[in-house]
Order: C-alpha cells, then structure tokens, then sequence
C-alpha cells in the first residue's frame, strides 16, 4: 500500500505547521519499504533523509545539480547550511546514504534524458570518488528548415557496479537475476537500449 502525505503552512501558527521533515519522522515510524521525498530543499531535509537512508530504509528523492557528480556538493552545502560538520564528514555521510545518481536533463529539442547514472564509493582527501555505470552520448545536434532542433544519440553501459554496492543491494532483497543488469555483457559489446 501506499501513503501520500503532504506539507502544511499556516500562517500566523507555527505549530499547525508539517514540514517535510515531520513526514519524513512520521513515514520511519511506519516501516516502509521504500521512502519517496519529493525533493531535497532544505538542510534539515536533507539530513534526515541521507540518516533514513543510512540505517537501512531505501530512499528516493531528487535535487536539483549541474551534474551526477555535483549533486553530492549540493547536498553537502545544502547540509552545511544547518550543521556545522567539517565538509568531508558531510560528504561522506552523503555517499554512504546516496550510493547511486540518476542525472536527468532536458536537452535544447525539448526531450528528458537519463545523462547519466553514477555509483558514489568514497570521498577521499577531499574527491568523491564516483564510477559511470550509464551514461547518454549525443551524437549529433541539428536544426531542421524549420528550427526544429533534433538531438540524436545513445545510452552506453560504462562501468559495472561495485561489489561493496552489489553485496549491499543483495542484503536489501535485490535479486541476482535483477542485478545482471548492471554486469557489464560479455563479447565486448556494451551499448545499451
């Protein structure tokens, strides 16, 4: 089953007031099996969703980045705002609980594209060390008679999962048979459809 719920403002009583941080307190408490935030806005959101993800609960949310990468160091700037944390404890805690980015984009001919999908395994001395499992290459960018823009190109599997991600996803119900398709196929071939 699922449970929508929905932040409240009133003006003027702030203790009529929910958050999306009280949902989120609420929504632990009632055992789910997957947690869906709408999107990560606030430092006090933002670190009480990485601290769900980190004691086991499977989260997902979204953030706005310029990048895979970069959406690490928004969440990171975004906690630093409330906590006062030395950044490389903040980045750690945002990797361990964010272990896999989806990184979407709206190109100029008006379509969504995964760009890529990054795998988070450490932050070391001052990098976060990231692996491209997919990414979308454009191959060509036109522009008919019209002004019509048409981008053309192709989803590629770059890299397989880790084992520390692959063992951590077979502890939390993930099938073998699901995760083969994250193994990278075999006879050289790697593009994706």
């Amino acid at each position: 089953s699922v449970q929508h719920m929905i932040t409240r403002h009133r003006d003027g009583n702030d203790r009529l007031d929910i958050s999306q941080d009280d949902l989120l307190e609420f929504a632990l408490r009632m055992n789910p099996t997957v947690i869906g935030v709408g999107e990560i806005r606030k430092a006090k959101e933002c670190m009480a969703v990485a601290e769900a993800s980190r004691t086991g609960h499977t989260c997902a949310t979204t953030i706005h980045a310029n990048s895979a990468k970069d959406s690490y160091m928004r969440m990171m700037t975004l906690a630093k705002r409330k906590f006062q944390m030395a950044d490389d404890v903040l980045m750690q805690i945002m990797v361990e609980a964010f272990p896999v980015i989806v990184y979407t984009k709206q190109l100029d001919d008006g379509s969504r594209k995964i760009m890529e999908i990054i795998e988070g395994e450490d932050f070391v001395k001052g990098k976060t060390v990231t692996r491209t499992l997919f990414r979308y290459d454009v191959l060509d960018n036109t522009v008919d008679a019209s002004g019509n823009v048409k981008i053309t190109g192709k989803h590629t599997q770059c890299s397989d999962i880790s084992d520390v991600l692959r063992k951590r996803m077979m502890e939390n119900g993930i099938s073998a048979r699901e995760l083969a398709a994250f193994t990278m196929k075999k006879e050289g071939a790697n593009d994706v459809d």
